[in-house]
């Protein structure tokens, strides 16, 4: 980044800072940088279009670990609305949710709720806990290993720390940590496709008969699906519905899509195209008037009548 072309805080000029490009429409950035530095991921893929989400890698300062996910939330809005103007962002209704973990309140200090290598989509709507409280991270200093933000039931499921050399499945509902190179492979117990958070439900949709209204239950729905783990989540879509997407489902379908259309429309057609060439529009209500007269009403006979007339000049132009 050229520094002296941006408006960079200035807090953030003592830190590295660098673009990492991405495929697609996202973008990837990086502020910060130390041993005590935080490295995240932020992603957000509300918008119905593709073009307009985004993918932000950063490298927090150690003000952002200790505040609220508030700023980073607003961090990210900021550099979001200087690349989409006229879709900007209101980092107000906003909020962090962990990936195999929970929803952030705007007031959650990061450092208690987030680790470096966490990743984290920006959703809108209300802040789901569950019915248990946030289980704070251990700091970094302590030597017992870091419990991930979940509720009791998802941190029993998930474990405090994978173990070296594992990696965490990516697929629906699962979140477990395995060895890549163990034989035989770990079954994995997963969901087909992405949950669904409207309002207070959520479900998973390829089970929408099972629905739950917290956290806790919501987890507990069993997988529909068996395989072996995945640590690659790029092949399943988008990792969430919200509401947009069901109203795209369910919008209703018109009954007279394939019904002819309606002669008027037609004739109407035709009177801007012949405007648009130079014709008196007045003269055209006129003849169109008389035929309507002479075939009794009959639309339909005017307009073939037209079709008639036009395709024999241009079929035989004098």
């Amino acid at each position: 980044i050229d520094v002296s072309a941006q408006k960079v805080p200035v807090a953030l000029l003592k830190h590295r800072i660098c673009v990492v490009p991405v495929r697609g429409p996202s973008v990837s950035v990086c502020w910060g940088g130390g041993d005590s530095a935080m490295k995240i991921t932020l992603r957000y893929e509300e918008a119905d279009e593709k073009e307009l989400h985004m993918t932000l890698r950063l490298t927090l300062p150690k003000k952002y670990q200790t505040g609220p996910s508030k700023d980073v939330v607003k961090l990210f809005a900021d550099h979001y609305n200087k690349k989409h103007v006229e879709h900007p962002l209101d980092a107000a209704v906003l909020h962090l949710k962990v990936v195999g973990g929970n929803h952030l309140e705007l007031g959650a200090k990061m450092e208690d709720f987030v680790a470096s290598g966490d990743e984290c989509y920006l959703l809108g709507g209300e802040v789901l806990i569950g019915s248990e409280p946030l289980a704070k991270r251990v700091p970094a200093s302590a030597p017992a290993p870091r419990a991930p933000v979940a509720v009791a039931a998802a941190a029993a499921a998930v474990g405090a720390k994978a173990e070296k050399g594992k990696l965490r499945c990516k697929r629906f509902g699962c979140n477990k940590h395995f060895d890549p190179d163990a034989e035989p492979q770990e079954e994995c117990v997963h969901h087909k496709a992405a949950p669904v958070f409207h309002e207070t439900a959520k479900w998973w949709s390829c089970c929408t008969e099972k629905k739950a209204y917290d956290w806790e239950q919501f987890m507990k729905i069993p997988g529909c699906q068996k395989g072996t783990h995945s640590e690659n989540a790029d092949d399943q879509g988008k990792r969430y519905l919200g509401g947009s997407d069901l109203r795209g489902d369910c919008a209703p379908v018109r009954l007279d899509a394939d019904a002819p259309r309606d002669p008027r429309h037609k004739l109407g057609d035709m009177r801007r195209g012949l405007i648009a060439i130079g014709v008196d529009g007045d003269l055209f209500d006129k003849v169109w008037g008389k035929l309507a007269a002479e075939s009794g009403g009959d639309i339909d006979k005017v307009v073939t009548t037209f079709a008639t007339r036009f395709g024999a000049l241009l079929d035989n132009p004098q």
